[in-house]
């Protein structure tokens, strides 16, 4: 049962890449009709003095006992339940709220599990309805704001669940952070020569940044990962296969800087192909899943490691949240799809539930 629910969960995800890689779709002639194999190169020139490319100085894990302790998990029946969960976000107050591809909706969760608010729900291109919603992020003041790269836009829902606007950034959102005063950061699909937009909250835009290879308009679906912020206007991001980590810290200079995770395997080949309606990309399925998610949490980034380094757990590796130089590691129990660090507690995805962990000792 237990390998149903992860294959179910894989499934969710590969439809949610392909939409993206839907949206990416590229004009360029490709002799041949066949699928033609793309290796990107790295540079270090962006194009833009303010980022930087910084190597880990080594590959060598220092590993820190971390116990977790299982609270409690949510989506399992009689209550509430989720039918495939893909991300997590926590209030101050321990709320919880979960996007559920499934019926492509957010659903609010008290501290103690309970269904709260739900936030969309319906297929559609109207007013507050979804065709592939791929994040989400909650604001100060409880509005819940959803990408959704197919309408092209962002729809804000009041706290008490309300359809309240929507707004179209210049390209289609696919990641999306809310920094506070500062604005939000979009990942647009695809992203283009800039992998990062943002905007102030009135929805103009601010700068246009994050250029980590040559091609990269063209070949930007190696870029794809997530995208976590904070209401002092930070952000950070980590790619699936890319084996990156962007830090932006508008106090820092260079705001924006690049580092490889410790297991970098390069960035990841690119698939291209011609058939007789459209030429489109997408990211070679054997280059391995690097990082999964990412949480800033103080002065640290916690990155959820995509390879397996014990049976039947996953890996979370920390990185100094200025300079993203690699701190330390600890383990998790089971092997999580996403996993958000919140004060005290860890949230994480593993098939249809969300689990709420507390950690000792605590971060």
């Amino acid at each position: 049962m237990m390998m149903k629910r992860r294959n179910r969960l894989m499934l969710v995800f590969l439809v949610v890449a392909a939409g993206g890689a839907f949206l990416g779709y590229l004009r360029d002639p490709v002799t041949g009709g066949r699928e033609q194999l793309l290796l990107p190169r790295e540079t270090r020139d962006s194009g833009n003095a303010r980022e930087q490319r910084r190597p880990q100085p080594g590959r060598t894990r220092k590993w820190r006992e971390r116990t977790l302790h299982r609270e409690q998990s949510l989506g399992f029946a009689p209550g509430p339940s989720l039918s495939a969960p893909v991300e997590v976000r926590v209030m101050p107050d321990e709320t919880v709220y979960v996007l559920d591809w499934g019926d492509k909706s957010v659903k609010r969760f008290s501290s103690d599990a309970r269904l709260l608010t739900t936030y969309g729900g319906t297929t559609g291109q109207g007013p507050g309805e979804f065709v592939n919603p791929t994040d989400f992020d909650v604001d100060a003041d409880g509005s819940v704001w959803i990408c959704d790269p197919v309408n092209g836009l962002i729809t804000v829902f009041a706290a008490d669940g309300t359809f309240e606007r929507t707004i179209r950034p210049e390209r289609p959102p696919h990641r999306l952070a809310l920094l506070g005063d500062s604005g939000y950061v979009v990942i647009s699909s695809p992203s283009g020569g800039r992998l990062f937009t943002l905007y102030r909250r009135n929805g103009d835009p601010i700068l246009a940044c994050g250029t980590v290879m040559e091609n990269q308009a063209q070949l930007s679906i190696a870029l794809d990962g997530r995208l976590t912020g904070n209401r002092s206007g930070r952000f950070a991001y980590c790619a699936y296969r890319a084996g990156l980590l962007g830090i932006f810290n508008p106090a820092s200079h260079p705001p924006l800087i690049f580092v490889h995770t410790i297991d970098f395997p390069g960035l990841p080949p690119v698939l291209s192909r011609q058939n007789s309606s459209a030429h489109y990309v997408r990211v070679d399925p054997s280059a391995p899943i690097v990082s999964r998610n990412a949480s800033l949490v103080g002065d640290e980034v916690h990155v959820l490691a995509g390879t397996d380094r014990m049976p039947e757990r996953s890996v979370m590796d920390v990185y100094d949240g200025n300079s993203g130089r690699y701190r330390y590691s600890y383990t998790l129990p089971g092997n999580a799809a996403i996993a958000r660090v919140h004060g005290r507690k860890m949230y994480t995805i593993a098939d249809t539930t969300v689990t709420v962990w507390s950690m000792t000792p605590p971060l």
